[in-house]
């Protein structure tokens, strides 16, 4: 049996905490960029930049609202959670659709911006219905994912 290195093992207490930080972070990013870029240029009207912003923030918000809920709610109400497979799985689980989903826009995005650029060929640019759909698709896999694990991570009475 091989050895566990340090960095492949994730207890359910620092999963919930990276859990947090990558949700503000996502939050907060995703409310500056959307906010901003049709004032500084890139080619999105407010209307479509809102409209991006309305199909991201709720996934994140919603695991915000299950962080706090845990934080506050009743040790009653909650179970304790058990890992059933090898732990390493976990930090995968967690950290590995959040950083697809951050390629994954970030590709649509630069996309985007890039094939709708002011020298860009006249009507040659990816649709903003395109890039919702990019976005959307990116956020399915988080959703099939991630959602699950706050679920549970979330749930648990647990500190550990």
């Amino acid at each position: 049996m091989e050895p566990i290195e340090w960095w492949n093992v994730m207890t359910k207490q620092a999963a919930r905490i990276w859990l947090i930080k990558a949700s503000l972070s996502i939050t907060g990013v995703t409310f500056v960029f959307f906010l901003l870029s049709p004032a500084l240029g890139y080619p999105l009207s407010f209307e479509q930049s809102i409209r991006l912003l309305e199909i991201v923030t709720p996934v994140f918000l919603g695991y915000l609202g299950s962080a706090t809920t845990f934080l506050f709610g009743k040790e009653t109400q909650m179970s304790d959670v058990t890992i059933r497979g090898p732990k390493e799985l976990l930090q995968l689980l967690v950290k590995g659709p959040v950083y697809v989903f951050g390629i994954a826009t970030l590709a649509a995005m630069v996309a985007f911006g890039y094939s709708n650029r002011t020298d860009a060929l006249s009507g040659s640019g990816m649709s903003v219905d395109l890039l919702a759909g990019g976005i959307s698709a990116a956020l399915g896999l988080l959703a099939v994912t991630t959602n699950i694990i706050v679920s549970y991570l979330f749930s648990s009475g647990e500190s550990q």
